[in-house]
């Protein structure tokens, strides 16, 4: 059965929130163990409830502050290469997405040259007022005739090795 996605805005109910709280908790400990022994690694965890009345560490206080100590003893520089606040992470992601939308653009403009240049053929006409779009269909036609004309050298290339192959065996 498939789950509903989870909305993720501040819990209302008092009630739902701790039960909330309380089972993300168990889940994010239970998370941080599985990283701990599955890749070696120190881990610890420190959770605050919403009241600021609990403090809860992960393994044990005097291990989480031992495995704390040993990262605010590390240089400054190591602690802030791979630190990266919201303002940072949303950056990140802003630029990732840019470039995967130019990517896809670039996409999209390529396959509208495809498809007007099939409309085209299929029409016997091109047409096409504008000169720039014109200038562009030739540079995309010119394109594709040189990566028909590699793949035909490809070709040739693999058929005179097996001709040559199938003359060795005779």
């Amino acid at each position: 059965m498939v789950r509903s996605k989870v909305k993720y805005e501040f819990v209302l109910d008092e009630r739902t929130r701790r039960e909330t709280f309380k089972k993300r908790k168990t889940g994010l400990l239970k998370k941080l163990n599985e990283l701990g022994t599955l890749c070696d690694v120190e881990a610890c965890g420190v959770i605050i409830n919403g009241e600021g009345t609990q403090l809860e560490t992960w393994p044990s206080p005097s291990e989480a502050s031992t495995t704390i100590q040993k990262f605010l003893d590390l240089p400054s520089s190591s602690h802030t290469n791979h630190r990266v606040d919201q303002i940072g992470f949303l950056r990140q992601n802003l630029s990732r997405l840019s470039k995967n939308l130019d990517k896809e653009t670039q996409k999209v403009h390529s396959l509208e040259k495809e498809l007007f240049l099939a409309e085209s053929v299929a029409r016997q006409e091109a047409n096409v007022n504008n000169p720039y779009e014109l200038h562009d269909m030739v540079h995309f036609l010119e394109k594709k005739i040189r990566m028909i004309e590699c793949k035909i050298i490809e070709n040739e290339t693999c058929s005179s090795k097996m001709v040559i192959g199938a003359k060795k065996t005779d």
